[in-house]
């Protein structure tokens, strides 16, 4: 199966007057790794709350596939299989590692509310495969004898895969990953590369927003480059590294 393309047309969205994005015209396509890079106070996480829901653009359409999302809240795009994880960790810190994960899986849960307060045998059973599911996503990550562990008793770079195995356990179409390398170490870093590039399949969407531009140059197919809210070069790593537009962005020019 073949996940649709997220696309969005016309995106413009401000906050008091102060423009956050203009005019964004952008297309995600599923078996790719997108990278979005941009300098602080670009729009990238802005554009990211767009795509989920969180925020409401003044202007634009954002289309899965062919179905329309604008209008849509968090919850219901979730629904369709758009997930993401965020800059700062946000993990529940009176959970184990394993059912932080497990909660990953909150959309593909069909057990009543009877089941959560009665040992009932269909209720059983689906916590167990849940519990399996959330397992295999954690040894993605080399963290099984985590499990049943709380947060807090890990550092915080495998706090961030944890994060990253919850949003990978309900095998969404796609995935917006904000800043996954952060707080990673160069161990770390490496073991995430791995299992993002065996994600990018043609069932998944894949956008990640990173400022670790070695990560970013060696795991994606193309990358957006946005500053000020407008896209400033979209193309392939090759592309975007020699593009003059971005040197200027990251590195200034003499004319500065």
């Amino acid at each position: 199966m073949t996940a649709p393309t997220l696309t969005a047309s016309g995106l413009h969205l401000s906050f008091g007057g102060i423009r956050v994005l203009h005019d964004l015209d952008l297309e995600f396509r599923p078996g790719e790794i997108t990278g979005l890079i941009g300098p602080n106070g670009a729009g990238k996480t802005s554009l990211f709350n767009c795509l989920t829901g969180a925020y409401r653009p003044e202007k634009g359409a954002i289309l899965l596939g062919d179905r329309p999302l604008r209008g849509l809240p968090p919850a219901a795009r979730a629904a369709h299989g758009i997930v993401r994880s965020f800059q700062t960790v946000a993990l529940c810190p009176d959970l184990t590692v394993v059912e932080n994960v497990m909660m990953g899986l909150a959309r593909n849960h069909h057990a009543g509310w009877l089941d959560a307060f009665l040992p009932l045998p269909r209720g059983r059973r689906e916590r167990a495969a849940m519990r399996t599911a959330a397992t295999a996503a954690l040894a993605e990550f080399g963290l099984v004898d985590a499990a049943d562990r709380f947060p807090a008793q890990l550092p915080p770079g495998n706090q961030r895969l944890v994060e990253i195995a919850r949003a990978i356990v309900g095998r969404p179409t796609v995935l917006l990953l904000d800043e996954p390398a952060a707080g990673l170490n160069d161990a770390e870093t490496r073991d995430l590369t791995r299992v993002l590039q065996r994600l990018a399949t043609p069932d998944l969407v894949m956008v990640v927003v990173e400022h670790d531009m070695d990560l970013v140059m060696g795991i994606c197919d193309r990358i957006y480059v946005l500053n000020f809210g407008e896209f400033v070069a979209c193309g392939t790593p090759a592309e975007v590294r020699t593009d003059p537009d971005v040197v200027r962005i990251y590195l200034g020019s003499d004319d500065d």
